[in-house]
């Protein structure tokens, strides 16, 4: 009798587990794309200045510093962006120079408040014995608020910023076990800027979806969609695709409808996915469905973003680079030999397009001029003092280098205006045969 009931205990728990799992919805999970809080589209070169503090924040230098050096090695980290020496930028902020030939923004922060606070307390406690005693505790807590924000350097228009706020504290039996404040304060630094990168960057998150289960009195279609739900746990994800859109179609099934966006999601067509769910509330109204348009409504909002805004990893230089060594080698005669003259030295953007432009005849077996040679440099330098250079006078050193083309790159305008200038100089005629005009194009 007892190994009956021992038996029909072992049944009864073995249904109810296989009863647990088949109610137990299986998780998909989906790599979804997201934007940054700030918005930092076409933002490709910073500089990350050191943080200040705030007059009156209490801030040591010691905090300040250790946020700078965090939130660098951060970014770096990411590799979205170019880093330029903030040494750099402060030269030439102290010599009112412009700072946008160098980066798109400056990423600065500041430290607004440190706080610390050392206390103590008792309490009583017992030994093995029963004896009551007091023991005396010391605290030491902590709290610190920063803040950190893009710097357009075409506008000088902020993007941010993002205010962090933390506090963290120990507690010792020995004053002298507990942490320093320095070390406290760094933590709750670190703490507060483990999501820097959802901030600057976009970042990828991963969201476990459900499958729905199916509600209806029919048994026969509930067996269907379990069916179907092996499919999905064994990976065949198209395959079960396709009988739950089947399966909408002829029960107007909304779990087979909302397991099939599911699956169009994991297989990365989210836009079929938002298309299949406005085909269900148009025909059924279920708010269900109206709930998932929204969420990926947003997710395609965001996707459009990305591609728009930092999917294009290729630089505004490398973009016009291109444009102008085929605008050159368009109107090169036979045997071309090629100067290509910077007549704007100072200009990194300008020098990074001649380097460019330079390599990419190399590659190409376009004859060039040795820009190195002492005679080219000691005439470039002059043309950057003079302020003003004739086509003459650069005809006039070029046919001394032996070149047949002079390619003058510089620049003109400023802000939204910037703009690359290029000429091409027939050195035999001493005319210009080429002249960029001031579209987009030619945008910097």
């Amino acid at each position: 009798m007892k190994s009956l009931v021992k038996l029909i205990g072992i049944a009864a728990a073995a249904t109810i587990m296989a009863f647990s799992m088949a109610a137990c919805a299986s998780t998909i999970k989906l790599q979804v794309d997201r934007t940054p809080s700030l918005d930092t589209r076409g933002i490709k070169r910073i500089a990350i200045m050191p943080f200040t503090a705030s007059s009156g924040g209490g801030a040591g230098s010691d905090i300040t510093q250790y946020v700078t050096t965090t939130v660098t090695s951060k970014i770096q980290a990411l590799g979205n962006f170019t880093l330029v020496d903030p040494s750099v930028i402060t030269q030439l902020q102290r010599n009112n120079e412009s700072i946008e030939g160098y980066v798109d923004a400056l990423f600065t922060g500041q430290v607004t408040h440190i706080g610390s606070q050392d206390g103590s307390g008792q309490y009583q406690s017992k030994d093995k014995d029963g004896n009551v005693y007091t023991v005396t505790y010391y605290t030491r807590e902590v709290d610190i608020e920063f803040n950190y924000y893009f710097t357009r350097a075409r506008d000088g228009s902020l993007i941010g910023p993002v205010a962090k706020k933390g506090s963290t504290s120990s507690r010792s039996e020995n004053s002298g076990s507990l942490p320093s404040t320095t070390s406290l304060l760094r933590g709750v630094v670190d703490n507060q800027l483990r999501y820097l990168n959802r901030d600057v960057a976009p970042y990828t998150v991963t969201e476990n979806r459900k499958l729905a289960k199916e509600t209806s009195p029919d048994k026969a279609l509930k067996e269907q969609m379990k069916i179907i739900e092996s499919q999905v746990k064994a990976g065949n994800y198209k395959v079960a695709l396709d009988s739950y859109l089947d399966i909408y179609q002829r029960n107007k099934s909304i779990a087979a409808a909302l397991n099939a966006a599911i699956l169009y999601e994991a297989l990365g067509n989210t836009q079929d996915a938002a298309d299949l769910m406005q085909t269900v509330f148009d025909e059924t109204g279920n708010p269900n469905a109206r709930t998932e348009i929204a969420r990926l409504s947003k997710i395609l909002e965001d996707q459009a973003t990305i591609a728009a805004g930092y999917g294009d990893t290729e630089s505004s230089v490398d973009k016009v680079a291109v444009r102008a060594s085929e605008e050159i080698r368009n109107v090169l005669p036979q045997n071309a030999k090629v100067w290509i003259v910077n007549n704007s030295a100072g200009d990194n953007m300008v020098t990074a397009v001649v380097d460019n432009v330079t390599a990419d005849f190399i590659k190409r077996g376009v004859g060039i001029v040795d820009r190195q040679s002492a005679a080219l440099i000691e005439a470039e330098q002059k043309f950057q003092t003079s302020g003003y250079v004739s086509d003459s006078d650069f005809v006039t050193i070029g046919n001394s280098a032996g070149a047949n083309t002079i390619a003058v790159v510089g620049i003109t305008g400023t802000g939204d205006m910037r703009r690359l200038q290029l000429r091409v100089l027939d050195i035999e005629k001493g005319v210009p045969i080429f002249q960029s005009d001031t579209s987009d194009i030619w945008k910097l």
